[in-house]
């Protein structure tokens, strides 16, 4: 028995079940399947995978590749594409998020036999030094890294981090809500998002961007603040969102 754990990520059950079958056969009993982006999300939280099949068009809110991209925030674990297109844009789309290789439907055992063995035999031998630890703080290039300095009449106040509650889309401007004041400012969302760190702030809809740290609770389509205020979070960013947050649900 190998001791590697494996995680399918596959909406059509045959087909996840065909894979789990291929590798109990050769020896890797340790596999769980995700049909949808959430199970997947929950399933990487609770058992840490060492490889991940992923299908590239999985049904749903997010894709494949959408969903690749938020699993590599969350593990140091190589991914593998299914897949039965070969559209180029498809391939390039895939190829930013590095993944450890492809395999094409139908595939058969020596198919996964191969990549299986290359894919995992290259991370057990990876050297240590270029193993990339997920949870790491991004270094910052400002030599200010707990607060950002907002231009207020004519001059620039410090507005720490920990004090912003959450940003608001407002017409062509933005206002940042902090727990003195609030702040209007003549910029973008997308300006606004790239400006403060990632580790602190998350885009949850169109229009909001919050502060992780001022969530008191939230549910699938809005987040309570310790402010008290209520902001609405997107279909299409809660995967992401809940990835980047530590959850134990009941079952």
């Amino acid at each position: 028995m190998k001791e590697e754990r494996i995680l399918i990520v596959e909406d059509d059950i045959s087909i996840a079940e065909n894979i789990q079958e291929i590798l109990e056969l050769l020896g890797y009993v340790n596999t769980d399947i995700a049909n949808s982006a959430n199970q997947c999300i929950k399933i990487i939280k609770k058992f840490r995978p060492d490889m991940i099949f992923m299908d590239i068009k999985l049904k749903g809110d997010k894709d494949g590749i959408e969903l690749g991209e938020i699993v590599k925030q969350m593990v140091d674990a190589p991914l593998v594409y299914v897949t039965s297109y070969s559209d180029p844009t498809i391939i390039e789309r895939a190829k930013r998020i590095n993944p450890a290789g492809f395999i094409v439907k139908p595939f058969n055992t020596n198919d996964i036999h191969a990549i299986v063995e290359i894919v995992l035999y290259n991370r057990r031998t990876k050297p240590v030094s270029e193993k990339t630890t997920v949870s790491s703080t991004p270094e910052s290039s400002y030599l200010v890294t707990d607060a950002v300095f907002i231009k207020s009449d004519n001059s620039f106040e410090r507005v720490y981090y920990a004090d912003i509650y959450y940003v608001g889309a407002n017409g062509n401007m933005v206002t940042i809500f902090t727990k003195n004041r609030e702040y209007n400012i003549r910029k973008s969302m997308k300006e606004i998002e790239e400006i403060l760190p990632s580790q602190l702030f998350f885009r949850v809809q169109k229009s909001y961007i919050v502060h992780l740290g001022q969530i008191e609770s939230f549910n699938t389509k809005e987040i309570m603040l310790q402010s008290g205020a209520t902001v609405q979070v997107g279909r299409q960013y809660y995967n992401s969102f809940l990835a980047k947050l530590s959850t134990i649900t009941e079952s």
